[in-house]
Formats: C-alpha cells, structure tokens, sequence
C-alpha cells in the first residue's frame, strides 16, 4: 500500500455489487384497488399513481420482464425537508409493478438510477414489486445552486426515501423489504436509522461503515486477502507500472482517449494513470477475486499485457472528465460524512509523484466542502448496535470493503453473514447453505412470501444491469 501521507490521495476507489439476475412473478395486469391502503387513488395503477399528490409525473414504458408493468416517476421532493416551504427538486424513482397485493421492494443504488425496469435479487426471490430511487443530487434529481449542497446529507437523503415510502404506501399496503448493494446498502441502513418503521426488513449487501477521512481501519483486512502469492504478484505488478512503465501507460492512455473522446480536465491524465495503478490491488478484489489470480500478468509481462490488464481492473478512462462529473456527489458526500478507506502501501514509497491537490477538480465546482465529521457514522453505527432490527448484512469474504463491516450488537431479529472467497458482488446465492437458509428464512417471515430459491441458480443466465464504475483512485463505494 502507499505510505500514510500519501494515501489520503488514492483514497476512494469504485464499487458496485453484482446482484443477480432473471425475473419472476405472475402475470400483472391492473391493480385492484382494494388491495392497496385505505386512501389509495382509485383506478388502474397507472391512474393510482398520478393520483398521488407527491408525484409530479410518471410515464408508462415498455418492459421485457413477464410479468411486470413498469413506470418512470418525478417525486416533489423539498430541497431541505426542514422547510418544506422552501425550494424543491424533482427526484428521479422507476418502478416494476406486478400486483399491490404483493410485497414491495425499496432498492437503493446509492447513486444514480441504472435498474430501471431490472428486478434486484429480492424482488426476483419475492415475485415482488420494485422502486428504485435515485439518490438526490446524482444525475438528474439534483436541487438547482451552489448552495442546496449543504443539504446532501444522509439525514435529508432518508427524508426524501421516507417521502417516497409514505407516498406509496397509499397503493402498496402490504409488506416492505429495503435493500442495496455498496453505497446502496449504506444508503439503506441510513434510511432504517431515521426512519425504522418505513419497511418490515432490511437486506444491505457489502455495506460498510467508515470512521474516518481516510479509515485505516481496512489495512489490515487488505493485508490478508486472497493467497499471499497473488496479493504480491499484484504488488510487483503495481510497482514495476510506477516505476518503470509510467510513460508507456500514459501514451497509451492518451492513444484511448484520442480514439474514444475521453476528456481529462478535472483529473489530469498522468495523475489517472497512476491512481489507476495504485488503485489496481483494491480494484482487483473487490471485482475480480482470488479466481482471477492466473491472470495478473507477471511484472516481465508485455506491454500489451499488462495494458489490458490495467483496462479490464482498474481503467484509467474511469477518471476521465464523464465519469467524474457523474460522481462528484459522492466525491462531497465522502469527504463530509460517509468517511472511505485508507491503506498503507508501503510497496510503492517513493513510486507516486502526486497529492489531494491533483485531485480536486473530482468535487463539485464552486462547492465549499465542510470538514469531515465523524458524528453521523458514528450514530448510525451505535443505532444499529443498539436499536436495530430485522437487518441482514451479507459480506464477500475477499471483498476490501469488509474491513468495514458493521457490528450487529444488540440488534434483533438481524444476521451478519459472510460469502465464502467472495468479492464485492457477493449475494445470497454465495452464502454456505446454512447461512443461505437463515436469509431466506429471515425474508419469509419479513414479506410473507416464500422465497423462490430457484432464483438464485439464474445468476449465471441473467445478470444484473452493469453499475458505472468510480474513478478508482478518488473513492472507495
């Protein structure tokens, strides 16, 4: 890992989880409208919906999942809900609708909305409805101003999925279960910590919890993953890219960008290549995982070799200036409240040539940033020690974010289970058997549906939509 002074400037790497795939559910077809809540719009789910007053739009679209009919929605939602007078924005949410009468399916990405009309492994488990909620301030569902940033936080975000929840409540009567993946999951058990009551269950897939800006607390997680002949043909790999094949990595990566229109304003080139290589160990196992170790290329590999090896685990594109731009929320919400990993790396002391400075233009433009404060992590953890309930949090054994893992405590009717050699995709279908019947015994009683195990042996068949990927050296989720 690098040294400490320096690993402030790697920190925050890209992760997104692979759920699973394949659909499932009856025929749908119109609601009934006796099904849903006592004040529940009457008509067909369509009519329903645009009858609810917080819905400022929604538009029926084709969908290839049997079963469903799917809808895009514009929440009203208020910049800052402590003044619901104030200004508002409109907060981008799809939903797959099979029958009210069924389960519902809150799912988080934690950023912007790529699911769509895709149902997550939940949804596919529970034959259930599905909203997907994009984050506010990712893509479109951003508030207008420079000012309105101060109000991203995780007690605004929980407001804006409390809004959504109660809004459609009013249709979907029945059970709710809650999830995400990475800072899907996080964005979860935030929502839970402010309002516990909104759904029957929780499933927070590889989230972790951070308590610092950088956490340290991951080094040594990091320092025993996968074989210790595969974590060190990584580490030669990284070092002889810095130090011997940096020009090399830079033309080639100029050549990309030439070919593809890749634009590096906000994160020069020569600073992502070599975020990209520092990045490339995490990066590694967090997607690949201890399967992939025949092909790290030896540090005698080709250029061409080790090129494409650096393209398929950690691309230097991924901090061109799109993909910045498309993660600039994140960039401030790290570095304000969620906190994200530090590591060591000593083995490329003296390899690296650049510092924080390089790397601000990966924040919002003209944003003043607080100072990172530890207090909403640390709230959030003690609530779950404490006062949590009906949470399961599902873990890859080799995944680099599980040196963050949260802390059940004293959390009922909960489970902390953890996949086998699994990397940062890990779901269900991981899980040693025994731990896979306690979540599907878990998910029965919470929904009050028995899962469809035959799901989780689609994963291979059909697979969720790809997550964009952060740039790898600028933040860890």
């Amino acid at each position: 890992m690098r040294a400490v002074a320096r690993a402030r400037d790697v920190a925050l790497l890209a992760a997104m989880v692979a759920l699973l795939a394949a659909c499932s559910g009856d025929d749908g077809g119109a609601a009934n409208p006796d099904a849903g809540g006592p004040d529940a719009p009457a008509g067909d789910i369509l009519d329903q919906l645009r009858g609810l007053p917080e819905v400022v739009s929604v538009t029926e679209q084709p969908t290839d999942h049997a079963g469903y009919r799917y809808f895009e929605l514009q929440f009203d939602q208020p910049v800052d809900h402590a003044t619901p007078d104030g200004p508002h924005f409109q907060q981008y949410a799809t939903l797959i609708h099979a029958d009210v009468a069924r389960p519902m399916v809150l799912l988080h990405t934690g950023y912007g909305n790529w699911y769509y009309d895709f149902p997550g492994e939940l949804t596919q488990l529970l034959g259930a409805n599905q909203v997907v909620v994009e984050h506010r301030f990712f893509r479109g569902s951003r508030p207008a101003g420079v000012a309105a940033w101060a109000h991203l936080t995780i007690e605004q975000s929980a407001a804006d999925h409390h809004r959504i929840t109660v809004a459609l409540r009013r249709i979907y009567a029945g059970r709710w279960l809650e999830t995400g993946a990475s800072k899907g999951g996080m964005t979860s058990v935030y929502h839970r910590r402010f309002y516990p009551g909104d759904v029957d269950g929780t499933v927070a897939y590889v989230a972790p919890e951070s308590f610092g800006a950088p956490d340290y607390r991951y080094e040594a997680h990091v320092e025993q993953l996968g074989p210790p002949v595969c974590r060190q043909a990584l580490r030669d790999l990284q070092a002889e890219l810095l130090g011997n094949r940096r020009a090399m990595l830079e033309t080639r990566a100029q050549n990309e960008a030439v070919q593809r229109g890749y634009v590096y304003t906000r994160v020069t080139l020569p600073v992502a290549v070599e975020s990209a290589v520092v990045a490339l160990e995490w990066s590694f196992w967090q997607y690949s995982g201890g399967a992939d170790c025949d092909q790290v290329p030896a540090a005698t590999a080709s250029d061409a070799q080790v090129w494409a090896f650096l393209r398929s685990v950690s691309p230097v594109s991924s901090s061109n200036d799109d993909d910045v731009a498309e993660f600039e929320a994140y960039y401030y919400q790290a570095e304000v409240q969620l906190g994200y990993p530090g590591t060591m790396d000593e083995h490329l002391t003296g390899l690296t040539m650049f510092g924080s400075t390089d790397f601000e233009g990966s924040y919002p433009p003209g944003v003043i940033r607080p100072p990172w404060t530890a207090a909403p992590m640390t709230d959030v953890d003690a609530w779950v020690r404490a006062s949590g309930e009906r949470i399961i949090f599902l873990y890859g054994e080799w995944d680099p974010w599980s040196g963050g893992m949260f802390e059940l405590g004293n959390a009922q009717d909960s489970l902390r289970v953890v996949a086998p050699q699994a990397p940062h995709g890990a779901g269900i279908g991981d899980l040693l058997a025994a731990d896979r019947s306690a979540v599907l015994a878990k998910l029965e009683a919470w929904s009050g549906v028995t899962p469809n195990a035959a799901a989780l042996a689609r994963r291979s068949v059909r697979r969720e939509p790809v997550a964009p990927r952060l740039p790898p050296a600028i933040l860890r989720h």
